[in-house]
């Protein structure tokens, strides 16, 4: 069990309500890594996804726990959309689907650095910063075998293309918490942009 974070009223409701959203994409990942790896081509990959789909499990727990230290919230629209996003991701090759898990994984990453910027509430804060500090630090390791295992499965143009779709869809989504990134001191109209920037050298 998680010590409670140590924020102020508007920075623990503004995670508190982008939390769940996390939660989401984590039980999500943790499926699709496994799925992905029963049919990899290669005992090296398949060993690669399999742990990343552990460290998923594992990022699942810790989003559950800080969600209990920020109390309850209320089931919200952008729960439900962030659930069928991830649903829908799982559809074509699985090069595709890891073109999609490097877009979202990207793009968390992209999300959790503007949350954890010095000066921040989740900067200064132990507890929550040091659980996405993690996940971050991870997920940044997930993007570079993902996006290396669907760029030696299919060609770059298509893989790049359903990248930025998925952005777009993780940006829309996202836009539904725009309240709660303000809360924590984040430009959400920024962050929304940036997210929908996908660099083009993604699977170079």
């Amino acid at each position: 069990m998680l010590a409670t974070p140590r924020l102020d009223d508007a920075a623990r409701e503004g995670l508190a309500e982008l939390v769940p959203l996390l939660g989401c994409g984590e039980e999500a990942a943790s499926l699709a890594f496994d799925r992905i790896a029963a049919v990899a081509d290669d005992a090296l990959a398949t060993a690669a996804l399999d742990t990343i789909a552990r460290e998923e499990e594992g990022h699942e727990v810790l989003i559950c726990a800080l969600a209990q230290a920020l109390g309850p919230v209320p089931p919200s629209a952008a729960v439900r959309r962030a659930k069928r996003m991830h649903i829908s991701f799982g559809r074509g090759s699985p090069a595709l689907h890891l073109a999609r898990i490097t877009a979202l994984d990207s793009g968390l990453c992209l999300v959790l650095g503007r949350l954890l910027a010095p000066g921040r509430p989740l900067a200064a804060d132990p507890i929550s910063g040091g659980v996405l500090t993690r996940i971050r630090r991870d997920e940044t390791r997930h993007v570079r075998l993902s996006r290396r295992l669907a760029a030696e499965r299919a060609a770059g143009a298509p893989l790049l293309a359903v990248a930025a779709e998925a952005r777009a869809v993780f940006a829309d989504v996202l836009s539904l918490g725009g309240a709660a990134l303000e809360r924590l001191d984040t430009d959400p109209d920024r962050l929304f942009a940036d997210l929908r920037a996908v660099p083009r050298g993604l699977f170079a």
